[in-house]
């Protein structure tokens, strides 16, 4: 027994002694028999009142058989086939035991009830209409899911199918799988349709289904033939014949035809193959397909370049290829993320990252992230490792790292950092200066040395010359720098060539940093003496209190760098940028071919090995899930490429200019083709501003998904999206739309809104979304047909349902089906006699309270008499 509600008993507990006191209680007069009597009766009323409402179920056991035939009318079968199947079932039928129970089911484009589970044994006839009308295409799962409603309850559940297993829809293994989960057992008798000579389209595919104006796309039409001959194939771009080609087939051969179309027009393009000339092809419906193709703007993409006079090679190329780019400075940058949102995609080109800032750097990073935009780091002298982008939002983001393999680090290096604590830099301006300091320890190999001054009036040295051993102690000491007193830049660059002095190595570089003009002269002799004893000096000048002329000469004679920056926070980036490009090796300027190890789409038809040399790039490793289909000659990447959150980021090590791909601008016709395909490849896919559209299909149903955004990185909740469903019959894709239906979406997650619809007839499926006055559109091909007439059958597909189902493969036609051993339970509700019970008991009760009357009209009717 069980009970669907069994708390409901408790109430048993306090509702009897309320019945008896009750009882007691009653002030109405009666015989004491007929007052207990009265109490039972009413007791037991409330008994079966709250078991009635507690849904008591008992389970009944049975060996009662069930078997649902299930054929297959499709025009993959034709009529000899579904033929062969009848009479394989009659054989079947005749085998089972008396009193089994036998449904008919067929299976097409719909399955139909050809007669519900019966102790009738006759077959019905399928009439021949269905496989014209109704065989299309094959949907097999959603016959199997209509056969599992249909058996009797307390049965054997036994599915026989019938036919080739050439689905052209649904999914029937899963639907095999939710099944088998309730007892039902999946049976195959193959039966191979009639083969037909048969000319078919399996399928058209464009490289893309979202596509800006003008960029090139590529379409992949296959065709599978049972016969021999010479026809041709014809391309259709919305109803208009665009191109055709001879075509020959043999049999059983499979043939792809590729078309190239670039659409120079922002719409909604429509593709249509269809093959024409083959005079034996029997089957006309499955002679064509369709895709869908979404033409959008021209992309635009922001152009950030460091060398503002050689970004017109860029530009100039992609614009021929039909390409935006709207060149900035750093400085201009976009400050909001508004701002940046309207671009679908970001080129950084050879630009120092403390020309960003840090600000600028995160809102690249959650655009990339948060927005899907795409982002494209170029090489050049300031760019990756030696633009001072380590440990930076922009090294996150990337698929490469900064630092380069430690096998390059061939030579020991010393670097002596040199700050200025005079009573300006306190504050936030010396906590920068010490994270500044810890970043750059931290770009050092074990065998490099460091050491750090300060100097106010006087030097101070705060970490002496040291190897890289312990780096932690080496932060402490950095962390005891404070700030306070005069600016005497001189006694702190003496101090510091004194520590290099003391050092053997290759490479000796001092980093000087001020925010004000130092007392004292001979600076530009002691960078001088610097020079000739082999150390280089950079320096770094902090405001516009520096002495920026002074600090640049001593760096142009030191043989170093000089930096300027208004803003503090920049300071950890100019730190990591210098260190790297004077001692990291970083920057290899040799001729090398670019060699292609993996294959990538945005390589797709370029030749790579016919490029000529590029003259130099900048080293970096390689992150473990990107994908690096170009390297160097050395082995190091040079085209990298990954997926970040939403976005598409690439690195790309050399440059795009006249420094190190002078060759490929002067002297290879695919430069253009090469950039074209990277930038298209990694910027953002067309969609609306903060709305975007998605159509996909979910079986029989094609699901729309709408995001909306309230800004940039916010999503738009408890807005009301609108949908209309238009529609283009294949026959007629030039004609106009026909509006099939409108849709209110509900929301289903954070700024998601979602609806669906039933494609019917084949065509074209157009959904255009509405949300206040932003619209967005999406469309989807429903095919014509996917039979063919091959007279084979799908053995993997037929061999796998039945080993989910736990059935058997019958092939051979003495075989005959066993019987489902065991005993079958079925649950029979008990409320509904439960109820009758109650019923009389109540009348029970009404003559126990009514007894007098009862007596007295029982005398009156015996007086008349």
């Amino acid at each position: 027994m069980d009970w669907l509600n069994p708390y409901l008993l408790l109430l048993v507990l306090p509702v009897l002694p309320l019945l008896w006191w009750f009882s007691r209680r009653s002030l109405r007069p009666m015989p004491p028999g007929r007052k207990r009597a009265l109490l039972v009766v009413r007791g037991l009323l409330i008994l079966l009142a709250l078991a009635a409402l507690a849904g008591p179920a008992r389970q009944e056991l049975s060996r009662q058989q069930a078997v649902i035939f299930l054929f297959d009318h499709s025009q993959s079968q034709g009529a000899q086939g579904i033929e062969r199947a009848r009479e394989r079932a009659e054989q079947l039928v005749e085998s089972l035991p008396s009193g089994t129970h036998i449904g008919f089911l067929s299976a097409g484009a719909d399955t139909h009830v050809l007669r519900l589970p019966s102790a009738d044994r006759d077959l019905p006839e399928i009439e021949e209409r269905l496989s014209e009308e109704n065989g299309g295409r094959s949907d097999l799962a959603a016959a199997v899911t209509l056969a599992g409603g249909l058996f009797p309850p307390g049965a054997s559940r036994r599915i026989v199918y019938l036919g080739d297993g050439q689905q052209t829809h649904g999914d029937l293994e899963a639907a095999v799988r939710e099944a088998s989960l309730l007892g039902t057992v999946f049976d195959v008798v193959p039966v191979a349709g009639e083969r037909r000579a048969d000319v078919r389209v399996i399928d058209l595919a464009a490289d893309r289904s979202r596509s800006h104006e003008g960029a090139a796309l590529e379409l992949r039409a296959e065709v599978e033939s049972s016969l021999a001959g010479t026809g041709r194939i014809r391309l259709f771009e919305n109803g208009v014949e665009v191109a055709a080609k001879p075509l020959e087939l043999e049999v059983g051969e499979r043939v792809t035809e590729v078309f190239r179309r670039s659409p120079e027009e922002r719409n909604l393009y429509t593709y249509q193959v269809r093959v024409e000339g083959f005079a034996a092809d029997e089957i006309a419906e499955n002679d064509a397909a369709m895709t869908l193709v979404d033409v959008r703007g021209r992309p635009l993409v922001l152009y950030i370049e460091g060398e503002p006079g050689e970004a017109h090679y860029l530009a100039d190329a992609m614009a021929s290829e039909g390409l935006r780019l709207q060149i900035r400075s750093p400085e201009n940058f976009p400050r909001a993320m508004r701002e940046l949102a309207g671009y679908d995609g970001v080129v950084l080109s050879d630009v120092p990252a403390h020309k960003l800032n840090e600000r600028s750097m995160t809102l690249l990073r959650d655009y990339v992230e948060q927005l899907g935009g795409g982002f494209v780091m170029v090489g050049g002298k300031n760019s990756f490792g030696v633009g001072g982008y380590y440990r930076t939002p922009i090294e996150e983001v990337l698929p490469v790292k900064m630092k380069a393999p430690d096998t390059e680090q061939r030579f020991a290096t010393a670097l002596c950092l040199v700050i200025d604590r005079s009573g300006s830099m306190g504050g936030q301006k010396i906590e920068i200066c010490k994270s500044a300091a810890v970043a750059t320890v931290d770009l050092l190999s074990k065998k490099d040395y460091i050491s750090v001054i300060s100097f106010d009036s006087s030097a101070r040295v705060v970490v002496p010359s040291t190897r890289i051993s312990n780096k932690d102690d080496i932060k402490n000491l950095v962390a005891t720098l404070n700030a306070g007193g005069g600016t005497n830049m001189f006694p702190g660059m003496s101090a510091g060539r004194e520590q290099l002095r003391k050092i053997k190595a290759k490479i000796k570089h001092m980093i000087v940093l001020t925010d004000g003009h130092t007392g004292g002269d001979g600076y530009q002799q002691l960078a001088a003496q610097m020079k000739a004893e082999g150390m280089t000096l950079s320096a770094v000048a902090v405001g516009q209190s520096a002495n920026s002329p002074m600090l640049q000469t001593i760096a142009a004679v030191g043989g170093g760098k000089f930096y300027v920056t208004v803003d503090p926070s920049n300071i950890p980036q100019i730190f990591t940028q210098d260190a790297m490009t004077h001692m990291g090796k970083l920057i290899r300027e040799r001729p090398f071919a670019a060699r292609q190890v993996e294959r990538h789409v945005m390589l797709k038809g370029c030749p790579i090995a016919e490029a000529p040399s590029l003259l130099g790039y900048v080293k970096t490793n390689r992150k473990q899930t990107a994908q690096v289909p170009l390297v160097t000659d050395q082995g190091d990447p040079l085209l990298a490429h990954w997926q970040y959150g939403l976005g598409k980021v690439t690195a790309f090590t050399s440059d795009c200019k006249s420094r190190w791909a002078a060759l490929w601008l002067s002297s290879w016709s695919n430069y253009q083709q090469f950039w074209s395909q990277l930038l298209r490849e990694t910027v953002r896919e067309p969609q609306g501003h903060f709305m975007d559209i998605q159509v996909e299909r979910d079986g029989d149903r094609s699901v729309v998904n709408v995001d909306l955004l309230q800004d940039a990185a916010t999503f738009k909740n408890s807005a009301e999206v609108t949908a209309d469903i238009y529609f283009v019959p294949a026959g007629s894709l030039g004609s106009s739309l026909q509006k099939l239906a409108g849709k209110t979406l509900r929301q289903t997650g954070p700024g998601r809104y979602t609806t669906h619809f039933s494609p019917r007839e084949p065509g074209v499926y157009l959904v255009r979304a509405r949300s206040g006055a932003a619209i967005v559109s999406a469309g989807q091909v429903h095919q014509v047909s996917g039979e063919a007439a091959t007279g084979r059958v799908n053995e993997r597909l037929l061999a796998k349902a039945t080993k989910i189902g736990g059935g058997r493969l019958l092939a051979d036609s003495d075989e005959r089906l066993t019987e489902i051993r065991g005993t079958h339970s079925r649950y029979v509700e008990l409320m509904p006699l439960l109820l009758r019970l109650f019923l009389l008991l109540f009348l029970a009760d009404v003559v126990i309270r009514r007894w007098e009357n009862l007596q007295g009209f029982w005398m009156l009717v015996r007086g008349r008499e």
